[in-house]
């Protein structure tokens, strides 16, 4: 909804005191309850369905095609569509961007390769439903939803599992297609439990005053000052770290000493929400469970 000058006045107020007051009670570390589910799409190799409290909603799936390539960077591919938004909008592609890189620069493309010629490629496709119908006509610029996106793209590829290849890896003197079982029951996980490997989260930390909150609401993006977009991989901060203008209104910048607080803030609940996906990643698909 758009905030009156009063709202907004009330709101930075509580934001910026020293006692940080959110809209919604929520600590600053704190998350929106979250609900999700993973492979409930018949027609993908792996799929999420996450959702908050406030309506946000967010589905992905992931394809796989095999095709014959040198170009290791092109093997993954985000399309992100937001309800009441052109294709070409900035903020889709904006986020499918953000989204691919952060893929891209820490994924295990091994785990594509099928022959010395072939690889599978994955198509990530997301979609956002449930916009505010105010969002044409506020301050807020619904980066947020990067958060949100990243985690449904963490579960998509979490539940991903790819056919059996039953033909020979070594194709570099014998021109062979790829072939493979037709019992799905043999499908491998792209990322089998044992790995190393997860996809990286991306947090969104809003800042106002000397303060930061993360994964702001849509009242509290409307006061926001700036934002930072943190990625978290393997207990500690990876890339991308960089400013996302969270309100169109009041766009400041921020000491050192802010940016810190917000890195410090998602090392403090990044292994939490890890701990929380992999958990739903694991269970049956027949039912949504509360991530937090």
């Amino acid at each position: 909804m758009v905030l009156s000058p009063a709202e907004r006045s009330y709101i930075y107020n509580s934001l910026t005191s020293q006692n940080v007051a959110r809209t919604d009670s929520r600590k600053p570390s704190q998350f929106r309850p979250l609900k999700a589910s993973c492979s409930f799409l018949p027609n993908s190799n792996g799929s999420s369905r996450i959702y908050t409290v406030d309506g946000l909603e967010c589905i992905t799936s992931v394809k796989a095609k095999v095709i014959r390539t040198k170009k290791l960077n092109e093997l993954i591919n985000v399309d992100v569509e937001i309800q009441g938004q052109r294709d070409d909008s900035p903020l889709g592609q904006n986020i499918a961007t953000m989204l691919t890189k952060s893929l891209i620069d820490r994924f295990d493309l091994k785990s594509l390769k099928l022959t010395d010629k072939y690889y599978f490629q994955l198509y990530i496709d997301i979609v956002v439903l449930s916009i505010p119908s105010d969002f044409h006509f506020s301050s807020y610029t619904l980066y947020s939803l990067l958060s949100l996106t990243s985690m449904g793209v963490y579960l998509a590829l979490k539940s991903t599992k790819l056919p059996l290849l039953t033909s020979t890896t070594n194709d570099r003197e014998i021109e062979e297609e790829p072939s493979f079982a037709d019992d799905w029951e043999l499908a491998t996980p792209l990322i089998p439990k044992n790995s190393t490997y997860s996809p990286t989260l991306l947090f969104v930390v809003g800042i106002v005053g000397q303060n930061v909150i993360l994964d702001p609401s849509i009242e509290e993006e409307q006061v926001l000052e700036n934002g930072l977009c943190v990625g978290f991989n393997d207990g500690k901060i990876v890339p991308p770290v960089q400013s996302v203008l969270l309100s169109t209104s009041d766009g400041k910048g921020f000491y050192q000493i802010t940016m810190f607080k917000a890195l410090d803030i998602v090392k403090e609940v990044g292994k939490e929400v890890v701990k929380a996906l992999d958990i739903i990643s694991e269970q049956d698909v027949d039912t949504f469970d509360s991530i937090f």
